[in-house]
């Protein structure tokens, strides 16, 4: 019986171990799989004034080109301004530049369809307010999303001509191009490889208890 139990355990362990290390072998082989990313945006952004520093600006976009269904974009951003030199610094984060008890901002693009990606921002923006004219660039840090982008991170860039008008009222309206890579890495499945390892453990330790019994 001795000799049954050790030719058991002989094949079981190796076998287990060779199972257990297929399982996280197919685990560690799971490559996240990466969305390049290109848009062109018609962008919308209303200014609202907080104090003679600092202001929160709305900003919606729409896009016929954008892929995976991601035509529309909201946001939510703070605003530092240097009227000394008409620079914008820009976050999603208003304690970042300085601002405090105020809402995290956002940023999302969605669509007609289940797909979203969300996250943070951060930009600057240079505005000329002589001719009326504004450019900026930043990224777009993705954390998360919806449908295919579920779990999504990755960083999008993009750069913006801007339109002012003279009234402080209005809107400033201009076409932002977005570009970038999200990435998407599956959510972590147990392997059946170790599902079955676990299982000849099992059985193992259960057959050699029932024939130490026996032979006792």
């Amino acid at each position: 019986m001795l000799t049954i139990i050790r030719s058991y355990a002989a094949w079981v362990v190796p076998a287990a171990l060779t199972l257990l290390s297929f399982g996280s072998g197919n685990e560690k082989a799971i490559a996240q799989t990466l969305f390049p990313f290109s848009g062109n945006y018609d962008v919308t952004i209303a200014v609202e004034p907080i104090n003679e520093k600092f202001s929160r600006a709305i900003e919606r976009a729409v896009s016929t080109d954008a892929p995976y269904g991601l035509t529309e974009y909201n946001g939510l951003v703070y605003a530092l301004t240097d009227f000394s030199t008409g620079l914008f610094t820009f976050n999603t984060d208003p304690t970042a530049i300085g601002l405090e008890g105020f809402p995290e901002g956002f940023i999302e693009f969605s669509g007609s369809g289940a797909n979203k990606v969300s996250g943070t921002a951060t930009a600057t923006a240079l505005i000329d307010f002589v001719n009326l004219r504004g450019s900026g660039s930043g990224s777009l840090i993705i954390t998360g999303g919806e449908g295919i982008f579920r779990g999504a991170t990755g960083i999008l860039d993009f750069f913006e001509n801007d339109t002012i008008s003279p009234n402080p009222n209005d809107p400033i309206r201009g076409q932002a191009l977005v570009t970038g890579t999200i990435k998407v890495v599956p959510e972590p499945e147990t392997g059946i490889g170790t599902l079955v390892a676990i299982g000849l453990i099992g059985s193992g330790f259960m057959l050699r208890r029932r024939c130490l019994r026996s032979a006792s």
